[in-house]
């Protein structure tokens, strides 16, 4: 197979892999991800066979994470674990393999390895892209309406719980934005990603700031 085929292929395993999972995590986040990284990868000179492979298998250990109702939030080790036999069915091996098994391993934001490529650095910013914007708000809400949450809840409710705790019945769309999401713009790798960032960080907090002033009725 060209290199081609074996995307294509990585596409249709990933979207196997992925069916059946919750809509904020679903194929479709996948999707996005590949074409910001695509993007990315692009300006920035990367490797996109690399990029575009990391990208399709960045997530396909939550898969095996729901399944086994896992309390560790390891999904990229997982990731990780599941890609490797993938590459090796697809015929990519030696460098290119190391290359994307690196890049999904260094996609996380709270846990995780430094991404140390560029190729990983690109997956990076793409990944967090997606919780950011328009999109981003979508993907909060999904989430929490996965379990169980409302659409607004004041500071004071969440003003001194852990921001380690990442527990579904403390969390909302605004200690999200307030203890992770408003920063991520400053953890971007690449220009490219750095510049999409803020453009997303500023419509995320004001659609945020929307979202609060009609909840209390301001109009």
């Amino acid at each position: 197979m060209d290199d081609e085929d074996i995307v294509a292929r990585a596409r249709e395993l990933s979207e196997s892999i992925h069916r059946g999972l919750a809509p904020s995590h679903d194929f479709s986040h996948v999707e996005r991800v590949y074409r910001l990284a695509e993007r990315i990868a692009t300006s920035e000179g990367a490797d996109l066979f690399v990029v575009r492979m990391a990208a399709l298998l960045h997530d396909i250990g939550r898969a095996e994470e729901a399944r086994a109702s896992s309390a560790d939030d390891c999904h990229e080790e997982l990731s990780v674990r599941m890609a490797s036999p993938i590459l090796d069915g697809l015929g990519v091996s030696g460098e290119r393999k190391a290359a994307i098994l690196h890049a999904i391993a260094a996609h996380r934001h709270r846990r995780g390895e430094e991404p140390r490529t560029l190729e990983a650095k690109c997956l990076f910013d793409a990944d967090k892209l997606d919780s950011l914007g328009a999109v981003g708000v979508a993907r909060s809400y999904l989430w929490l309406g996965e379990h169980g949450r409302g659409v607004y809840y004041p500071e004071e409710e969440y003003a001194h719980v852990d921001p380690e705790d990442n527990r579904a019945e403390v969390d909302s769309a605004q200690r999200e934005w307030h203890i992770k999401l408003k920063y991520l713009k400053d953890k971007m790798y690449t220009a490219s990603g750095r510049k999409m960032a803020m453009e997303r960080h500023e419509r995320m907090a004001r659609i945020l700031d929307e979202i609060e002033k009609e909840v209390k009725g301001e109009y």
